[in-house]
């Protein structure tokens, strides 16, 4: 699954102006989610992947965002978020999570810029929520289905069967992974904001229910009416630029 490691996209806002961010958590559907909110208006709402967390945005250089208010959270079962094993506390809540969490920062509408897990989450918010959703960038990921969730359910399955997430990435085959690619992947889930010791049954857990979220028809994606930048790094090959 290699979007989850690998950010190929370029820093596509302008570095802004320093500024003092609010961080706390909120209340989402009794799940307290961690976040991140700095700036004024317009807002706009950072998704991150799978298996990362919110420092995505700003071990890259994108959060603050320079004449945006920017919002970033911990989805739940990743990073400071709390955490269920239960598969059934995932899936369409994840896009539950983003309206919520809007509605306790007081915020109607906002700006979507998602990262693969994010990504897919932007496209089923706008679907779902489209008076809420000024516009959308998508990276690492786009419109998904059998595949994907064909993905998703692996990941879980390996996951499900791995004491730590660091156990994880180690028992994957050489096909699949080469041990140089498995440091890259570290080294990038690290600045992430993951660990090698987080306990793999909670992201299996999230894993297992993406289908829930990427599954969108013709006829649904076809009826987003707002702006929609995709994002495909040329190096992706799951995703690839073509």
């Amino acid at each position: 699954m290699k979007r989850i490691f690998s950010l190929t996209t370029a820093a596509f806002f302008a570095l802004p102006v320093g500024a003092l961010a609010e961080e706390g958590s909120f209340l989402s559907d009794g799940v307290a989610l961690h976040y991140t909110d700095e700036g004024t208006s317009p807002a706009v709402v950072m998704l991150h992947a799978f298996a990362g967390t919110s420092a995505l945005w700003n071990s890259n250089g994108l959060i603050p965002l320079d004449g945006f208010r920017t919002l970033a959270f911990d989805a739940r079962g990743h990073g400071q978020s709390d955490k269920s094993a239960d598969p059934s506390a995932y899936g369409e809540h994840l896009v539950g999570d983003v309206i919520r969490m809007m509605v306790a920062r007081g915020i109607e509408e906002v700006h979507i810029v998602g990262y693969s897990m994010g990504a897919e989450t932007a496209l089923k918010l706008a679907t779902d929520h489209p008076d809420r959703i000024l516009s959308l960038v998508v990276a690492g990921s786009g419109w998904s289905g059998e595949k994907e969730a064909q993905v998703y359910s692996f990941v879980s399955d390996a996951l499900g069967s791995s004491d730590a997430f660091g156990d994880f990435m180690a028992a994957m085959p050489a096909d699949k992974m080469t041990e140089d690619e498995q440091m890259a992947a570290f080294a990038m889930l690290i600045s992430h904001g993951t660990t090698p010791d987080q306990a793999a049954a909670l992201l299996s857990g999230a894993s297992a229910t993406m289908n829930e979220v990427i599954h969108l028809t013709a006829k649904e994606l076809a009826a987003i009416t707002v702006p929609v930048l995709g994002i495909a790094g040329e190096a992706d090959e799951e995703r690839a630029n073509v």
